[in-house]
């Protein structure tokens, strides 16, 4: 039934943008009770759309939407993670959001495969070298981020085994147990991070200073055609140290994790 309070128009950029969520949902859910609702729930809207299109003469230059936001308009890094999510470089693979049902998570496991793919190359004793004394932190980052990876790559396997205890007496702790791995693995990787970024960025600070933590800063980086690097291609060590810097303080920006959880895991 139309809404008296709207013009036809009204409506019909209302139900548009309405059958507009309920697709999203549909193509990113993999539980089969909630796209049965979704699909019904499609079915009335876009019928209603139809009987309403054929009742009323609409003026099509009043359905202009105003410009969609972008969401990842503050977050340069996922955008770019986004657009090489095609590429087969990564051991997370492709990221996908129904590999998630979690688009938090999506996004978390698209960072981790541009750092992996982009980054984690520069953290090597050969592209970053440093006095053996200040290296331990360095190498620690290989180690942490294969924690990460396989917490993600665990979490991906529990998701496409869900669709098998749906309706079982066993589906709510399973999902009980996704939501506390989930906060896991946003602590563990809000505190890599924000290491990194401090590591990244305190390096960065000392070459500018003068310093000789970093013992290669002015050496310009390149790789081979088969490594598939392109965000640090022909950077210096100190203006890619400071890419990572801005990447490692845009993930903790987009996780949000107050640090009072922090502190209390």
């Amino acid at each position: 039934m139309l809404n008296c309070a709207m013009t036809p128009e009204e409506e019909l950029k209302r139900l548009n943008r309405l059958i507009r969520e309920f697709e999203a949902v549909f193509k990113s859910t993999r539980d089969p009770l909630q796209r049965e609702r979704v699909a019904k729930e499609l079915r009335e809207l876009k019928t209603y759309k139809e009987r309403l299109e054929s009742f009323h003469d609409i003026d099509p230059s009043k359905l202009a939407e105003p410009e969609r936001i972008d969401e990842l308009e503050y977050f340069p890094h996922l955008k770019e993670a986004v657009a090489l999510s095609g590429r087969e470089d990564s051991a997370l693979g492709k990221p996908a959001e129904e590999d998630y049902q979690d688009r938090e998570l999506y996004h978390l496991a698209l960072y981790l495969s541009l750092f992996e793919s982009e980054f984690l190359s520069l953290l090597s004793e050969t592209r970053l070298k440093m006095d053996f004394k200040y290296s331990l932190e360095r190498d620690s980052f290989y180690h942490r981020f294969e924690n990460l990876r396989r917490l993600l790559l665990d979490i991906k396997e529990d998701t496409s085994r869900m669709d098998e205890y749906l309706g079982r007496k066993h589906e709510e702790d399973l999902r009980l147990r996704g939501f506390k791995k989930k906060r896991n693995i946003i602590l563990e990787a809000d505190k890599f991070f924000r290491n990194l970024a401090n590591f990244a960025g305190s390096l960065t600070e000392d070459i500018v200073a003068g310093g000789s933590v970093c013992l290669n800063a002015d050496d310009v980086l390149r790789f081979g055609r088969n490594q598939n690097k392109r965000l640090l291609e022909g950077l210096t060590v100190e203006q890619a140290l400071a890419r990572l810097h801005e990447l490692g303080k845009e993930v903790v920006s987009y996780l949000d994790v107050p640090q009072f959880e922090v502190q209390e895991s």
